[in-house]
């Protein structure tokens, strides 16, 4: 089951600063609209066909940014290495992440444009109901349309940090211990149901191959120190049980 009074909660603090109370912030009558996108939210996300890009997946997802939005990263860029003290911009990034995976079809080849589109117009409704959210938010849209649209290939740019942290937390499922990770996968097989056991087999492998080929799955130093190894026996495991 999943929590639904915490990830409201994370839900209505990803607006905000995190110092900031959502009702200080806003006034009731305006939350609504906010509450409503919310409900928009889980009733895609709890649809029957999601076994794994549901409400799980994002709240796993928001709890890995949760830390990493407050610790301090090296990255290898293409002016060396450098270090970002924290997420540049935590409500890009966690905004993003509640809508990465809004539109999901196991069978359409267009989820994440979908997904940056429906933002755009949910968010846009939003600011349109309250002015400070019209000037935090609006100018962000864009930006985060951009995050959702680069989780089709998770294509690092290693010059942008938030991106990397970003993409690193969608990806974070891949180094869990062996009995999450293989849920994961019985769970990513269910969403594929309708295609053969061979033709399955045979595009799950080149998924698999293709991060294994990968230099480094994480970008983040940290992840990549927590997770790297165990997300690439997984990796393996997944392609020798096919």
């Amino acid at each position: 089951m999943f929590d639904l009074p915490k990830l409201a909660h994370k839900w209505q603090q990803c607006w905000l600063d995190r110092s900031i109370s959502i009702e200080s912030f806003v006034r009731p009558d305006d939350r609504q609209e906010i509450d409503r996108v919310f409900q928009l939210l889980v009733a895609a996300y709890t649809q029957p066909d999601r076994h794994y890009h549901n409400l799980h997946h994002i709240d796993h997802f928001l709890t890995i940014l949760d830390p990493l939005g407050q610790r301090s990263y090296r990255f290898t860029t293409t002016d060396g290495d450098r270090s970002f003290p924290t997420l540049q911009d935590p409500i890009s990034i966690s905004l993003a992440a509640w809508f990465h995976d809004f539109i999901y079809d196991s069978q359409a080849s267009d989820n994440e444009l979908q997904s940056a589109n429906a933002a755009k117009e949910l968010l846009t409704n939003i600011c349109q109901v309250n002015d400070s959210f019209m000037q935090q938010i609006a100018p962000k849209i864009d930006r985060i349309q951009q995050l959702i649209l680069a989780t089709c290939g998770h294509q690092i740019d290693p010059n942008d940090s938030d991106l990397c942290i970003f993409l690193d937390a969608d990806l974070a499922i891949l180094g869990t211990d062996p009995e999450r990770y293989q849920a994961y996968a019985r769970a990513i097989r269910r969403e594929y149901s309708w295609v053969s056991d061979a033709d399955y087999r045979a595009g799950r492998i080149r998924v698999l191959e293709s991060f294994l080929e990968r230099d480094r799955l994480y970008c983040t130093d940290v992840l990549f120190d927590e997770l790297e190894s165990i997300a690439r026996l997984n990796l393996e495991c997944e392609i020798a049980s096919l």
